[in-house]
Order: C-alpha cells, then sequence, then structure tokens
C-alpha cells in the first residue's frame, strides 16, 4: 500500500511540475504560470479543458480535476476574473464531467473553469484559459 501511494505522489508531482498551473489576477491578457504543490488535503488541480483550445456553442467541454478528499464541489465559468455562470454546484467528486457550451456565451480567449469546494469556499482552483468563439 505505501509503494502505491508513494507512485502515484511522485506521479502527482511529477504531473504538477510539467503542467503547473495558471493564476487569474486583474486583466492580464496571460496569467501568471507558477509550480503548484502537490496535490494533498483540499488541493484542487484542473487538468481539462487544456489551455489555449476553441470550443463553439453546442460542443461538449470535458471538465477533469484532481481533488483527493473533497466530496462536494462547484463549478463556475469565468472571463478573466469575473464571474460568468454557474456550470455546478453541489456535484459529487467524480473527477470529471461534460458541459455543452450554451449559445449565449460571448466570444473571447479568455475564459476559465473554477473548481471550489462545495463546503469550504476557500478551497478553489482556476483552469488554464480557453476559447469560446460564437
Amino acid at each position: 500500500m505505501n509503494a502505491l501511494y508513494l507512485t502515484l505522489k511522485t506521479l502527482l508531482i511529477f504531473s504538477v511540475l510539467l503542467t503547473g498551473c495558471r493564476q487569474i489576477f486583474g486583466d492580464r491578457e496571460q496569467p501568471e504560470l507558477i509550480v503548484q504543490a502537490p496535490i494533498e488535503g483540499n488541493s484542487i488541480d484542473i487538468t481539462e479543458p487544456v489551455w489555449g483550445t476553441i470550443y463553439y456553442p453546442g460542443d461538449t467541454i470535458i471538465i477533469k480535476w484532481s481533488a483527493l478528499t473533497i466530496k462536494r464541489l462547484d463549478i463556475s465559468l469565468y472571463r478573466k476574473s469575473e464571474f460568468k455562470i454557474t456550470i455546478n454546484t453541489n456535484l459529487e467528486n467524480k473527477g470529471k464531467i461534460s458541459w455543452i457550451v450554451p449559445d449565449e456565451i460571448p466570444s473571447s480567449n479568455h475564459y476559465c473553469i473554477k473548481i471550489s469546494n462545495h463546503n469550504n469556499a476557500d478551497t478553489y482552483n482556476f483552469s488554464k484559459q480557453f476559447g469560446i468563439h460564437n
């Protein structure tokens, strides 16, 4: 069991170091790249959508994350640091959902997904930026 835990932890650390994470602050065109600590406790790591991907109304966006100890999550769409819509709330943590882009989303290359702990709003993370074009 300890060997499996160490292997999983090593894989998580390696993937985090390779991908990093982007955080949304202010109106900067490109979020700042930082290295995130390994996923432990209440951390959330969002692996999809992938940075720079362009979607269109009617497309299905696969949202994937890792949050080892969090049971319920809230998922929202942001444009830069501005909340746009709630995608899902009080969602059971299964690590993945599909979301269909609605017609009324304005075109932009600055969208991101915010996933937060439903029971502790202080625990959250943003995905990398992606685009929605009409």
